[in-house]
C-alpha cells in the first residue's frame, strides 16, 4: 500500500545559494522523518495551468464597463500562449510513500495471523486481476497509523494529501502523456489507452479515443561521483518543452549498504593497482575514495540512510520526429551538468510500467544510483520558478540564464507569469505581505515605462478607478497615434473602444484656466494644506535663516485655511498678497520675490486666487499630465539646480498630494495611482515623507501605489521596505549592490553580471509571496506595442541589425 502527497513547490532564486542550502537540509530532515520507510517515490509533473479557468475567475472582478474587452483580451493570451506553448503547464511536485501493514504488529493469537497474512495475499491477488474489495476502509484500516505518521514527517515540505480526483488523475496521467487536450474524464479506464512498442523502436506509441502521442523514457546511467550541486528537478524545467522527471528510491539496510561499499573500495583498489603498475591514474579513483570512506563512516555510525534510486525522464511529442528531436535536446542539455541519459531501445514498455504508482524497484538491477539522504537532497526536490500569482494577467515569463535579446528570452521559458495587482491587500494565505503598493525602478531606457503601462492596460479590466501622471506629457499623443492607425481601427475595435473610456488631462502653465488647479489650499484641509504649502514655498524659496519670513508665512497660512473654514475662496495668491503688504521691508520683499517667481511659470499651476475650478477626477480613467514641465536629471542634487528645476520640482509636490487626496475620497471605491518619475519627490525637501503619505492610503483606503522612480534607494528609510507588495527592479549600474540587497538577494560576482546581463524589457521581481526572480516582460497584443511606443526608428536604427 502506497500513500501519495503533493508537496506545494516552494521558488528560491538559484543565485541565493545561502537559502538552498538551508532548503537542502530541510529535504535531508524529510527524509530522515522516514527513514523507517524503505520505499519513496518523487514525482515532477509539468500540469496544465487550467488558463481558461483562472481567466474565468480573473474575469469576475472586472468591471461592468470594460469586462467583455478584457474577456476578448483573455482569449487572444490564451490563443498566443497555447500557438508558443502548446499545453501551458507549470510544474508540480507528488511524493509517494510505501506504508507499513501495523497489523502485523498487533497479532495476540496465532489465528489473528493467518488471518492477516491471508487478507494481505487476498488483496494483492485482487490487484492483479484488476479487481478491488468491497469493503475499502477496512482495507484501509492496518495502514492508519503508518498514513498519519508519514503525513507528519512530511509537514517540514507542507505536504497535503491528495484528493481522489487528484490521485486518480496523478496515477492516470502516463497513460494520456503527450495527448493534447485530453481532459480525463471520471469513468476513463487505463486499460482504454492502446500502449505500442513496436511501431518505432525505442519509443513508446500511446493511442486513446482522444488522439495519439509519442513517448520515451530516459534513464540516467551516470552521473558525478559528488552529487553536491546536481540539482536535477530544478535544471530539467528550463527546458522549452515538459519534461516529467521521476525518482524511484529504495533504502538499503545497513548490513548491504555496507557491504556494497567494501566491494566499490575493493574493485577501486584492485583498479588503482593496475593503473598504478602502467603508470598511470584515474580521476574517480582519486575522487571517490575519501568519499567512500565518509560513506562507510556515515553508515556504520551515524546511521544515515543509504539509497539505491532509479532516476527516468520521460518526453513526449505529437509525433516521433519531435519526440526524438526532444530526447536528443535533454540528453544534450543535461550533459552540461555531468549527467548522462539514455534511451533503452527494447525497454521501454518495462520502465513504463516500473514508474506508475505502487511499483518498486526491489528487483530492479539497471540504472541505479547509489546515494546517501543528502545526495538525495541534492536533487532539489519541490523547487520550481515560479512568480506571481495564481490567478491574474500575463505578464511574462521567468528568465532563465542569458539570451541575445528579451524575445528569445521569452521564446527560451515554458515558466509563465501571472500577476494580479490589486488583490495583495485581501489577506492572501502564504503572502508575506498584504501592503497592495508596487515598485518599478532602474535606470531610463530599459522599460520601466513600458511596464506601467502594462498594468495599467490590464488594470482598465478591472473594477478600479485609475490615475496616472504622466509629468513627460508623451502618453496621449502616442496613445492617440495608434488610436488613428487604419490597421489597428480594423483588425481591433474593441481596442478602440477601451481607449474610449481614458480621460486626457493636460495642465498648461499658460492657459488661465489652469491657474491654481494644483493649489494646495484648494483641495486639501487643515495641516496638511499647510504642510503641503510651505514644502512647495520652501522648494523656491530658501527659508533658512529666516525665521520672521517664514513666522509669517505659517501665520499668514493659518489664516487663510480658517476664512476657507468659513466658506471663503481663498488660494496661495492670497498669500503672496498678504506678504507683500506687509510692514516690514524683508517680509514685503520676500512677497513680492514669491510673486516674481510664480508669475509667467509652471508654478502658476499651484498658486491660485481661490476661484480655480479644480480636476474632475470622477472619470474611470485619467492620464494627467504637465504641458512644458522639464524636470532635471535624475541625481542632481539640490544645490546644483537652477531656478527652472526646483520650479519643476516643486509642482511635483502638490500633484503628489494630489494622487494622495484621489485615493483617500471614498473608502469604498478601489483606486490606483500610478506615480511616474516619483524621483521627483525624494528629490525635494522633506521627499520621503511624501512618499509614505501617498502610501498611507493603501489598505485601508482600497488604494494602490505604483510608484515608477529610478533608484530603490527611492523607496528605501527605516520602515519603507517592507511597504511594497511587489517590487520589479530593472538595472541600474551604479546601484547593482543596493538592488540586490533590496530584493533579498546575496550581492556576489554572479548576482550582479545577472543584473548587468539583463536586456530591455527585463527585470528582477518580488512578489507578494516574498519570491524573487528574473522576469522577461512580454505584451503579446500589437495594438498594445504600438501604443507604448516612446521613439520612432530612423531607417538606420532598423538596418542597424542587418550589418553585425
Amino acid at each position: 500500500m502506497w500513500a501519495y502527497y503533493r508537496i506545494p513547490s516552494r521558488t528560491i532564486s538559484e543565485n541565493n545559494a545561502e537559502e538552498i542550502e538551508s532548503y537542502k537540509r530541510t529535504l535531508v530532515q524529510m527524509l530522515w522523518e522516514l527513514k523507517t520507510y524503505y520505499e519513496i517515490d518523487l514525482q515532477l509533473l509539468p500540469e496544465d495551468m487550467r488558463l481558461n479557468e483562472r481567466f474565468k475567475q480573473l474575469e469576475k472582478d472586472f468591471s461592468s464597463e470594460t469586462g467583455k474587452i478584457g474577456e476578448r483580451y483573455d482569449e487572444r493570451a490564451m490563443y498566443v500562449l497555447g500557438q508558443e506553448l502548446g499545453e501551458v503547464t507549470r510544474y508540480g511536485f507528488t511524493v509517494g510513500v510505501k506504508l507499513h501493514n501495523t497489523a502485523y504488529l498487533r497479532q495476540d493469537t496465532l489465528k489473528e495471523s493467518f488471518k492477516t497474512a491471508f487478507d494481505s495475499v487476498t488483496m494483492q491477488a485482487l490487484s492483479y486481476l484488476g479487481l478491488s474489495v468491497a469493503d475499502t476502509k477496512k482495507a484501509f484500516e492496518p495502514y492508519e497509523v503508518s498514513e498519519k505518521e508519514v503525513f507528519d514527517g512530511l509537514s517540514v515540505l507542507k505536504g497535503e494529501r491528495l484528493t481522489d480526483k487528484q490521485l486518480y488523475r496523478n496515477t492516470t496521467e502516463p497513460f494520456r502523456r503527450g495527448i493534447a487536450g485530453a481532459e480525463v474524464p471520471a469513468n476513463l479506464q487505463t486499460t482504454n489507452t492502446t500502449i505500442d512498442p513496436v511501431t518505432h523502436t525505442g519509443f513508446l506509441r500511446l493511442t486513446n479515443e482522444y488522439g495519439e502521442s509519442c513517448i520515451a523514457l530516459m534513464p540516467i546511467t551516470n552521473t558525478e561521483v559528488n552529487m553536491t550541486y546536481a540539482e536535477i528537478f530544478r535544471v530539467v524545467q528550463k527546458m522549452p518543452f515538459p519534461v516529467e522527471f521521476k525518482v524511484k528510491a529504495l533504502q538499503m539496510k545497513p548490513s548491504s549498504a555496507v557491504r556494497k561499499t567494501q566491494f566499490t573500495a575493493r574493485r577501486f583498489k584492485e583498479t588503482d593497482k593496475d593503473m598504478y603498475a602502467n603508470e598511470d591514474s584515474d580521476s574517480i579513483i582519486l575522487q571517490g575514495k575519501p568519499l567512500l570512506n565518509d560513506l562507510r563512516n556515515d553508515i556504520e555510525n551515524k546511521k544515515t540512510p543509504f539509497y539505491k534510486w532509479l532516476g527516468v525522464f520521460v518526453v513526449s511529442g505529437k509525433d516521433k520526429t519531435q519526440c526524438q528531436n526532444r530526447c536528443n535536446a535533454l540528453k544534450s542539455y543535461m550533459a552540461n551538468y555531468h549527467v548522462e541519459l539514455t534511451r533503452p531501445l527494447a525497454d521501454q514498455i518495462n520502465l513504463f510500467y516500473t514508474l506508475l504508482n505502487g511499483n518498486s524497484i526491489q528487483f530492479e538491477r539497471y540504472w541505479l544510483q547509489y546515494t546517501k539522504d543528502s545526495g538525495i537532497a541534492e536533487l532539489l526536490f519541490g523547487l520550481t520558478s515560479n512568480l506571481g500569482s495564481n490567478i491574474g494577467f500575463y505578464l511574462g515569463r521567468v528568465t532563465h540564464g542569458t539570451a541575445p535579446d528579451t524575445n528569445t528570452a521569452i521564446q527560451n521559458s515554458r515558466d509563465i507569469v501571472l500577476y494580479h495587482p490589486m488583490i495583495a491587500n485581501e489577506g492572501i494565505v502564504g503572502a508575506m505581505t498584504d501592503s497592495p503598493h508596487c515598485l518599478i525602478s532602474g535606470e531610463t531606457g530599459k522599460g520601466k515605462s513600458f511596464l506601467a503601462k502594462l498594468l495599467m492596460f490590464y488594470m482598465t479590466f478591472l473594477d478600479v478607478q485609475i490615475l496616472m501622471t504622466d509629468p513627460k506629457n508623451e502618453n496621449h499623443a502616442w496613445f492617440e497615434e495608434a488610436v488613428k492607425d487604419p490597421e489597428i481601427r480594423k483588425d481591433y475595435p474593441y481596442f478602440i473602444d477601451l481607449m474610449k473610456t481614458f480621460h486626457y488631462v493636460t495642465l498648461d502653465p499658460n492657459d488661465k484656466n489652469n491657474y491654481g488647479v494644483l493649489d494646495p489650499l484648494s483641495f486639501l484641509n487643515g495641516a496638511q494644506a499647510k504642510d503641503t504649502a510651505v514644502a512647495l514655498i520652501e522648494q523656491v524659496y530658501n527659508l533658512k535663516g529666516k525665521d520672521d519670513v517664514k513666522r509669517e508665512i505659517l501665520e499668514d497660512l493659518d489664516m487663510l485655511i480658517e476664512r476657507k473654514q468659513k466658506g471663503e475662496k481663498v488660494g496661495l495668491m492670497d498669500l503672496i498678497e498678504m506678504l507683500k503688504t506687509s510692514k516690514v521691508k524683508n517680509i514685503a520683499e520676500a512677497g513680492g520675490l514669491i510673486g516674481q517667481l510664480v508669475k509667467n511659470s509652471i508654478l502658476q499651476l499651484a498658486f491660485s486666487d481661490g476661484t480655480s475650478r479644480g480636476l474632475n477626477i470622477d472619470y474611470k480613467h485619467t492620464i494627467l499630465s504637465i504641458q512644458g514641465l522639464d524636470l532635471p536629471e535624475a541625481g542632481t542634487k539640490f544645490e546644483e539646480m537652477n531656478d527652472s528645476d526646483r520650479k519643476a520640482l516643486a509642482v511635483m509636490i502638490p500633484l503628489a498630494k494630489f494622487c494622495q487626496y484621489f485615493g483617500q475620497r471614498d473608502r469604498k471605491q478601489k483606486t490606483s495611482i500610478i506615480f511616474d518619475e516619483a524621483w521627483t519627490l525624494t528629490a525635494t525637501r522633506g521627499g520621503k515623507r511624501l512618499v509614505k503619505e501617498l502610501r498611507r492610503a493603501g489598505r485601508s483606503y482600497n488604494n494602490q501605489l505604483i510608484m515608477i522612480t529610478q533608484s530603490v534607494k527611492d523607496a528605501q528609510s527605516e520602515d519603507d521596505r517592507g511597504n511594497f507588495g511587489a517590487c520589479f527592479a530593472f538595472d541600474e549600474r551604479s546601484e547593482r549592490e543596493d538592488i540586490l540587497k533590496f530584493m533579498d538577494l546575496p550581492v556576489t560576482k554572479e548576482n550582479k553580471e545577472l543584473l548587468a546581463d539583463m536586456k530591455k524589457g527585463q527585470c528582477l521581481f518580488r512578489d507578494f509571496y516574498g519570491r524573487v526572480d528574473a522576469l522577461s516582460v512580454d505584451c503579446v497584443f500589437p495594438e498594445w506595442l504600438r501604443a507604448f511606443k516612446t521613439v520612432d526608428k530612423s531607417h538606420s536604427a532598423k538596418a542597424e541589425r542587418e550589418f553585425v
